[in-house]
């Protein structure tokens, strides 16, 4: 039997948990998790050192929750998100780490968070019910799409990997967001295009940057072109009314998920994997994972469970226990660093 507490700061979102793990059975016996929306709304986006100030204080509540029925001296190892991500953010959940694996003298698995991402598709969100590790099919093409990352991989195992392709400008969720700014819908802008999208009676054609070149991405000059098309049609008709927010939300959300989806079929055809993982904040999306099973035929496709989609400490737990599954080494306190931007080295 193996406890690790999974802790995630990498962005906005302050999490902590508890596993129970038995060969390749888990058990889920505590999932705490603070958001920032409400911090950072007035702001159009996610401001580094509020992000860090939020997560000073909200870790040591999470904990203590755990701490309530749990004995942290039992824990065997803590997994932590070590980036990429906010360095202030980072820094803050390092120091609150740190000084927890000293006081109950344990080592840590350092952790991706786009690895995260990638393993959280592995199990449910069933507090205290032991429940099977989702085996998966390798070699498996997986795309990591959130508000920081749109990148794309290739793994041949759970641990062997390489990168095919990577935004070199804009994320996907970030146009997203931005795109929601633009049309003055507030943060966080995914979700909101969604729900406008869903009402949509016409679209707009819009730009597919860099879409025949390579396995990279860019949203940068779609993003362009749509403040430039919203431009046009307020200089037209005057202020935009909701039937126009929703044929524009669809037109910006279904541009940006062709793209996607275009590169991956791109990348099936060149790799041959028997599988396909979405995942990440964006993965959420409905009309994604619908566009994504009509595009993509005659290969599994698999998506996190929706409220696992986003960052949270269960996601770095489930990590660190299948890099125990898999024998790697965790470390003593004293080797571990953060980085804010992606090392290919610690996607281990």
């Amino acid at each position: 039997m193996v406890y690790i507490l999974g802790i995630e700061t990498t962005c906005d979102e302050s999490g902590i948990s508890l596993i129970e793990g038995k060969e390749k059975k888990v058990r889920i016996l505590a999932n705490e998790l603070r958001s920032q929306i409400k911090t950072h709304s007035p702001f159009g986006g996610v401001v580094p050192i509020l992000a860090a100030r939020e997560h000073k204080k909200n870790l040591p509540i999470l904990l203590k929750k755990i701490e309530k029925f749990f004995d942290l001296r039992k824990i065997d190892f803590l997994a932590f998100s070590v980036g990429p991500g906010l360095l202030p953010a980072l820094v803050q959940g390092k120091e609150f780490v740190l000084n927890l694996a000293k006081k109950l003298n344990k080592k840590i698995y350092p952790i991706n968070h786009l690895q995260a991402h990638f393993y959280s598709i592995v199990i449910k969100n069933k507090l205290n019910k032991w429940q099977k590790i989702r085996n998966i099919e390798f070699p498996s093409l997986v795309l990591v799409v959130s508000g920081g990352h749109t990148n794309m991989y290739f793994f041949e195992n759970w641990l062997k990997f390489k990168k095919l392709g990577e935004t070199i400008d804009d994320a996907a969720g970030e146009s997203l967001d931005k795109g929601a700014r633009i049309l003055g819908l507030g943060y966080p802008g995914g979700p909101i295009i969604e729900k406008k999208a869903k009402l949509a009676k016409k679209s707009y054609s819009l730009p597919k940057p860099l879409l025949e070149k390579g396995l990279n991405f860019s949203f940068s000059g779609l993003k362009t072109a749509f403040l430039e098309l919203v431009n046009d049609i307020k200089k037209a008709k005057g202020d935009l009314d909701e039937e126009e927010i929703s044929a524009l939300s669809l037109s910006l959300q279904k541009t940006i998920f062709e793209i996607i989806l275009f590169k991956i079929r791109k990348a099936i055809k060149i790799y041959q994997p028997k599988s396909i993982v979405i995942t990440g904040g964006v993965s959420a999306n409905l009309s994604l994972r619908r566009m994504a099973r009509k595009f993509l035929k005659n290969v599994k496709i698999y998506f996190p469970q929706k409220e696992l989609s986003t960052d949270n400490g269960l996601n770095i737990a489930i990590s660190g226990y299948i890099l125990y599954l898999n024998k790697v080494e965790p470390k003593d306190f004293n080797q571990i660093d953060v980085f804010p931007r992606e090392r290919s080295s610690h996607l281990l």
